[in-house]
């Protein structure tokens, strides 16, 4: 780190998931954060009926292969209006510009209804939440915008639907004010700020107090590594520039910091020597094969169950592997 910036080394180590939705997820799927962040932006009319003390985290998912490309899947259920039905709330991430998202909400609500009416279960009402915290304006439309020159006797026919936006890009310090706990505050921004270094170093100066109290507990404690481990996947800052970053704040930040490093590479060591170990196999398996031996005799020789090692002939075969 020189005159206050980072050098930003190339990256090789990227995660499979996109940091940005595994850190909106391991955050959000928290009843206590998506109840704070809910009530900061849920219309006064809806809100009052709401009885967060239900929230629940449905465990089933309702994506496709498709919709897996774009939803991280969030789904909670919670008492309404002192009744017995269900108000779903679905929570969608966006760390870019959709145009159309009414279509991928409404593939995702009729997922989920179909699946209660093959369950003979009554339709629940679900209210759509977008999490928004990219750097261009969102600007809402409805489904009729979607259409140009659009006849007035055709709209009865258009399916129509609304969602709460969540803007973090927007209106983030009147945000703030509404949020009620050092979790969502700080998820809030750490969202916002991630692609900004700069921004991102003065925050963890700003709150630093926030950070150092969560870490005399469990629970903040796990929010901690979670932070250190988004900080990490989406920026270039190396492993010791992160824990840098965190040893400032406190000792104890400090301590969670560099035990999260040390898992992420004992984590990259046990992956290497796994991938190694695999590599052996393949080289002995193309040797044998070389020899004319069969399935059954490469099993026995490398005790590796056969359905295995019939998976790694075919993938041999076909120039995969």
């Amino acid at each position: 780190m020189e005159n206050g910036t980072f050098n930003t080394p190339c990256r090789t180590d990227m995660p499979l998931e996109k940091p940005h939705d595994k850190f909106f997820k391991e955050t959000f799927s928290r009843p206590d954060i998506l109840a704070d962040f809910a009530q900061a932006c849920l219309p006064d009319s809806i809100l009052q009926q709401i009885d967060f003390s239900t929230l629940v985290r449905e465990v089933d998912s309702y994506i496709d292969a498709q919709l897996g490309e774009h939803f991280v899947d969030l789904l909670f259920s919670v008492q309404y209006a002192n009744r017995s039905i269900r108000l779903v709330l679905l929570l969608e991430h966006k760390s870019y510009i959709e145009e159309h998202p009414h279509f991928q909400l409404n593939q995702y609500l009729l997922n989920y209804w179909t699946s209660q009416l093959k369950a003979k279960q009554s339709l629940s009402p679900v209210l759509p939440i977008i999490v928004y915290h990219g750097e261009r304006n969102w600007v809402k439309k409805t489904v009729p915008d979607y259409f140009d020159a659009l006849n007035a006797d055709l709209l009865p026919f258009i399916p129509s639907f609304d969602y709460i936006l969540l803007n973090l890009g927007s209106h983030t310090e009147e945000l703030l004010e509404k949020l009620k706990t050092d979790y969502a505050r700080l998820t809030a921004l750490l969202l916002q700020h991630s692609r900004k270094q700069q921004r991102l170093l003065k925050l963890f100066d700003d709150f630093a107090d926030a950070f150092d109290r969560l870490a005399q507990e469990p629970v903040g404690r796990t929010f901690i590594e979670t932070s250190f481990l988004y900080v990490y996947w989406s920026t270039n800052l190396t492993k010791e520039q992160v824990v840098t970053i965190f040893r400032k704040i406190s000792r104890r930040t400090g301590d969670i910091a560099m035990s999260t490093a040390e898992r992420l590479i004992n984590e990259g060591i046990e992956k290497g020597i796994e991938q190694g170990m695999q590599l052996a196999t393949l080289r002995s398996i193309k040797s044998m094969l070389k020899l004319k031996m069969d399935a059954k005799t490469i099993a026995t020789a490398l005790d590796i169950p056969l359905p295995d090692v019939n998976d790694l002939i075919k993938k041999i075969e076909a120039g995969l592997a």
